[in-house]
């Protein structure tokens, strides 16, 4: 043990003498081999995120003063919560399309890992809390043209609202503002696709070519004609670009240094490229996801029994009709963010949990007869010969 421990030590001072220290540092490829091809800290990146998205809608919701939101360092914070989970997945998927590489099973695992969850949360929503909670009658509820059409969110069709549901609350007529994000996703995903089918996920030359000209493009045309100019969130054109340079970091994961000085200076570019005029919006996604990558590399493992529940789904998926039902319901909740997400917290994780071990695992069990690891004809019993 002693002699591997000196021969790591001794091995970046070789190179920094030679090649400067850059050559010496890690390469995200080597972190992902070393744990087995998975990043160590993604696990409790998805998990926070989904945490402080949790937190920062409880002052929305709660109807705190949300005025001030989006300016300052706190408005850069909001900003960069859903971009860092489209970068994260950019990456992580891009891992599963490479494994797959093909169309039909990378959309087939796609499908199973988002539609089970989402369907039974837009079903309850429209099933079991809008009958409860609305203020119409049930026959009015059932026929009003928007109860059918909520269950269009499952195939990309957003819609927020329900009939006489949280008319009354300070986000208004809105059930779940949280499925805004799908649409961009699915985007994603086909784009994730097309990529599989024209071979473009091993070509990253011409992959990381094609990035370029969209940073330069979608820019000009920003400042033209507004192209993903908007206030508040970015624009969801600007999401599914931070996914595809997730795509890019996987595919160059041998050519990616990880370091903290590397974290650092593109922390910086980050900042101050998100304080800019947002025509600027498609420069930050390069910087801001190599952000995202370095902290999934790092040594941030959950315990074992925390990291084998995969709630961050379904924490994102119940969190906001959760707590506008608790808003409907609770007066100590209105206008503190906090108070609502100490109420809310406890209840939208064991929502969660219940997501994880009787929707999402389950189906999830399907996926090596996908990737064809696993037969679903019936293995003949060996026969039996008796003795002599």
């Amino acid at each position: 043990m002693t002699r591997n421990v000196l021969k790591s030590n001794t091995e970046p001072m070789r190179a920094g003498a030679s090649g400067g220290f850059f050559v010496s540092w890690p390469s995200a490829a080597d972190i992902l081999d070393r744990n087995g091809g998975e990043g160590p800290g993604f696990n409790a990146l998805r998990l926070t995120l989904s945490l402080t998205i949790l937190a920062v809608h409880s002052g929305w919701v709660a109807g705190a003063d949300t005025g001030e939101d989006w300016t300052g360092w706190h408005g850069l914070f909001l900003l960069s919560l859903v971009p860092a989970f489209f970068a994260l997945s950019g990456f992580l998927v891009t891992g599963s399309a490479s494994r797959t590489g093909a169309v039909r099973p990378f959309i087939t695992l796609r499908a199973i890992r988002i539609v089970p969850a989402l369907f039974v949360e837009i079903a309850l929503s429209a099933l079991v809390l809008g009958p409860l909670l609305t203020t119409w009658a049930l026959r009015d509820y059932v026929s009003d043209i928007r109860f059918w059409e909520y269950f269009g969110n499952v195939v990309g069709r957003i819609r927020f609202e329900l009939p006489g549901v949280f008319e009354s609350n300070p986000v208004a007529n809105t059930v779940n503002q949280n499925l805004w994000t799908l649409k961009p996703e699915f985007y994603c995903y086909i784009v994730m696709a097309l990529m599989i089918a024209a071979g473009l996920l091993r070509r990253r030359v011409l992959f990381a070519a094609l990035t370029i000209g969209i940073i330069i493009a979608a820019t000009a045309w920003a400042y033209l004609r507004g192209f993903g100019v908007t206030e508040g969130n970015y624009h969801w054109t600007v999401v599914v670009f931070y996914f595809l340079v997730g795509c890019l970091y996987f595919q160059w994961r041998d050519r990616l240094k990880i370091h903290w000085s590397l974290f650092a200076a593109a922390l910086a570019a980050s900042i101050a490229l998100m304080s800019a005029p947002r025509e600027l919006s498609f420069l930050v996604p390069p910087f801001l996801t190599y952000c995202v990558v370095y902290i999934g590399l790092l040594p941030l493992k959950l315990p074992q029994r925390i990291r084998k529940l995969d709630v961050s789904y379904g924490i994102y998926l119940y969190g906001f009709p959760i707590q506008q039902a608790l808003v409907s319901q609770l007066d100590v909740v209105h206008g503190s963010g906090l108070v609502l997400f100490a109420v809310s917290a406890p209840l939208v994780v064991l929502f969660a949990l219940f997501s994880w071990l009787w929707i999402e695992k389950p189906f999830l069990a399907v996926k090596p007869y996908v990737l064809g690891q696993k037969s679903w004809r019936r293995q003949p019993r060996p026969v039996v010969l008796p003795a002599g």
